[in-house]
């Protein structure tokens, strides 16, 4: 089975978009539930105009969408990302 050229594009600037550690952390903090605005610059210690610069990346990549005002959460897109990441994670520490 053949992997698409557009598939592997996709992956490579999802994985682009998490790189950033407050990325990351945005990802599986919404990832739990829809998380307001406050909460998420709150409990991960952003600024807001940090947070704002993030989130965007985020959204543009399609891994976090804003449910409606001020609320977030993570995509399918997202969370399958997420998944392969702990996936990868665990079996370098098997190694």
């Amino acid at each position: 089975m053949s992997v698409g050229v557009e598939v592997v594009r996709t992956l490579a600037d999802c994985l682009i978009s998490i790189v950033h550690p407050s990325r990351l952390k945005i990802v599986e903090y919404c990832s739990e539930k829809p998380r307001r605005f406050t909460d998420i610059i709150l409990d991960l210690r952003l600024n807001p105009a940090s947070f704002k610069f993030h989130v965007k990346v985020l959204m543009d990549d399609g891994l976090v969408t804003k449910v409606e005002r001020g609320i977030y959460r993570t995509t399918e897109l997202g969370r399958l990302l997420l998944q392969l990441v702990n996936q990868v994670n665990s079996l370098e520490t098997r190694v």
